[in-house]
């Protein structure tokens, strides 16, 4: 058994962040192997570019959007990313938008808009006289407290498919009450909103920064779900990412897209940057009418860094008509436009601001009108009293390298402390050898609970990332362990994780190296430091979906392995993987091209086609008496492979 949290970052006293020079180590990009002299027919022809004479790169090239297993995987754990989101900033990451009196003001008294006033005294407020709202995706309650303060007369739902925003909400604030805030858990593209609120009982839809957290294929879901509980004559206020705002300038400079303006960030939350044309048919389709739309254009010039970062979002107001015969030929109230003010005007110290505003009915044309205000800098320290990070992406337009967090990872009995990147930022640094991948911990979990395997042998294990994870484990039965990886920034990190579990592990046992496959010099230092003996045992994770470089992985393996002798135990090539990139029928011929046989296969998902395949999953379950089951319950389609030299 084996899984890992991220802990808070001062849990981790003992680790000391300026021994490691990550600022250098996050902005390596690439990281190459030599080439091998020899040829390999299958795979020798597909090298991919090569950044150097004599060097393949083994981190996959830029493509436009991410792969389909990580377009799905976003979609699947979207909640959990954000759970995890809230579970980090809790309720400090997002502002009050105090705004909104003044945007929407009218929208939230106790007014029917196109009818006139409802009451006429506002004196004291009546359960029948009260007006509802239902914010979606309420967050921590940076919209829903804003309003309770300021209309007295109003009830808010709050939903949020997050359990851990909803629980702050309720706990972490104090103007909390739920004779005015019902906050609730809720899937808005699939748990129905009639099984909270009764249908078409609510005054007003807030969606703020909401929207574009949703895969585009789901907000036709989202817009009749709200539909569904909203009054005939009633109002969605929407505010959210419009295209080309900086920070999808920024994404579409890294492989970080799902589909077309529909991005992935760093911690695995999304964002989608809509246009006028596209949200208008979205809600026109769900029998929607446009009464107001402005796409904002704010600029933020830093003097003191000497850059401008353009930001842009979209802001409408759609209307929920009442029977059309009621209303036909009658057309939607239009707001009046504000001139621009043409003269600069001083909004906070140290800032120019000059801005034309608009509040405008819809353009029948299918435009928007736009409004544009320009934020000057004179300090950099004060550029969040007037932009909102949390509705521009802090993180993408501030923040620079990622960097490591500290992790627990518990590996059946035994615990291992590390620091390294989340995974979810492979997406926006290449070198993946910074994060844990599951196959690492299903590898680590068979081996914990198999320590006869390891007992007295000499272990290599290659590509063993910045935790080495299994090298640790490995430690505990083995005589010896090298940890080797291709990258130098990956090895730095390796040294001071490796410090930080010496107490629990035979960390004196573990040496490192530099190790690219295919090359020759380096492959003889390693052997050498091994008395130029052959290892017993190499283990490999997750290093098989580069094509180019499995060629290069088996010959250096090959080269490394001892070679068999009558009455010793056949030395052993172990690899854990997830195929993707490179075919197993590829894998396995390249294997059996540079001197291996094939003596196990078998995979999480328990297929088996023939008598051969079965007496190779056979294998691998005589082998390994515990810790198959575990990893076939907690791990979808990995694989074992276990390769021996050919005689």
């Amino acid at each position: 058994m084996a899984h890992c949290c991220f802990r808070d970052p001062g849990a981790l006293r003992i680790f000391k962040p300026s021994r490691l020079r990550l600022g250098d180590q996050l902005r390596r990009r690439r990281v190459g192997v030599r080439a091998s002299s020899g040829n390999f027919p299958s795979m020798a022809a597909e090298t991919g570019p090569r950044k150097e004479p004599g060097r393949v790169q083994i981190y996959p090239d830029k493509t436009p959007e991410i792969s389909s297993y990580w377009r799905d995987k976003y979609e699947k754990d979207a909640r959990k990313y954000w759970d995890i989101f809230y579970k980090r900033n809790e309720n400090r990451f997002f502002k009050d938008r105090h705004y909104l009196d003044k945007e929407w003001g009218k929208y939230f008294t106790s007014m029917d808009i196109d009818a006139g006033p409802a009451i006429a005294d506002f004196g004291s407020v009546s359960v029948q006289h009260r007006r509802y709202v239902l914010e979606v995706g309420c967050g921590t309650g940076n919209t829903v407290f804003p309003l309770t303060a300021q209309y007295p007369d109003l009830f808010v739902y709050a939903c949020d498919f997050s359990p851990r925003a909803v629980d702050l909400v309720k706990v972490a604030h104090e103007d909390f009450t739920e004779s005015r805030v019902k906050a609730f858990v809720c899937d808005a593209t699939s748990d129905s909103l009639v099984m909270t609120i009764s249908p078409a009982s609510v005054d007003v839809v807030t969606l703020v920064f909401m929207l574009s957290a949703v895969g585009p294929e789901k907000m036709p879901a989202v817009v009749r779900n709200v539909k569904s509980v909203l009054k005939p004559g009633g109002h969605i206020l929407l505010r959210d990412y419009a295209v080309g705002d900086l920070a999808q300038e920024r994404f579409m400079t890294k492989d970080q897209m799902i589909s077309e303006n529909f991005y992935v960030r760093g911690d695995g939350t999304r964002a989608y940057y809509f246009s006028e044309e596209g949200l208008k048919k979205l809600f026109a389709d769900e029998g929607f009418e446009c009464k107001e739309m402005v796409v904002h254009n704010r600029q933020l010039e830093n003097r003191a860094r000497k850059i401008k970062m353009d930001r842009r979002w979209i802001q409408s107001v759609f209307y929920l008509p009442e029977e059309r015969s009621q209303t036909a030929g009658i057309e939607p109230q239009v707001a009046r436009v504000s001139a621009p003010q043409k003269s600069p005007k001083i909004s906070e110290p140290g800032y120019v601001t000059s801005y034309a505003e608009s509040a405008s009915a819809c353009p029948r044309n299918g435009g928007a009108h736009e409004a544009t205000e320009t934020l000057v800098s004179k300090d950099p320290d004060e550029e969040e009293l007037i932009v909102d990070l949390s509705e521009g992406c802090g993180a993408e337009l501030f923040g620079g390298a990622p960097s490591p967090e500290p992790l627990k990872v518990v590996v059946g009995k035994y615990t291992v402390h590390a620091m390294c990147l989340r995974n979810e930022n492979q997406h926006t640094y290449a070198a993946t050898g910074f994060m844990l991948w599951e196959s690492a911990l299903a590898l680590a979990s068979l081996l914990a609970v198999n320590p006869s395997f390891l007992r007295g042998k000499t272990i290599l294990e290659v590509g063993c990332g910045s935790i080495g994870l299994c090298s640790l484990i490995a430690s505990l039965a083995a005589e010896k362990v090298f940890a080797t990886d291709g990258d130098s920034g990956t090895l730095d990190l390796l040294r001071e994780n490796l410090h930080l579990n010496k107490e629990s592990f035979g960390v004196q046992k573990i040496a490192q190296h530099k190790l690219e496959w295919g090359h020759a010099q380096e492959t003889a230092a390693l052997k050498a430091s091994n008395g130029n003996r052959g290892f017993d045992l190499i283990i490999g994770s997750d290093v098989t979906y580069v094509r180019a470089a499995v060629p290069l992985l088996f010959e250096t393996a090959r080269s490394l392995l001892r070679e068999p002798s009558p009455g010793a135990q056949e030395p052993q090539f172990l690899l854990c993987h997830r195929i993707r990139g490179v075919a197993q029928s590829d894998i396995l011929s390249a294997a059996a091209a540079r001197g291996f046989r094939i003596e196990g296969l078998w995979t999480s998902d328990g297929f088996v086609a023939g008598e051969v395949e079965k007496r190779q999953r056979s294998n691998i379950e005589l082998l390994f008496k515990e810790g198959l089951e575990d990893i076939a319950t907690k791990h979808n389609s990995l694989q074992l492979l276990l390769l021996t030299p050919s005689r």
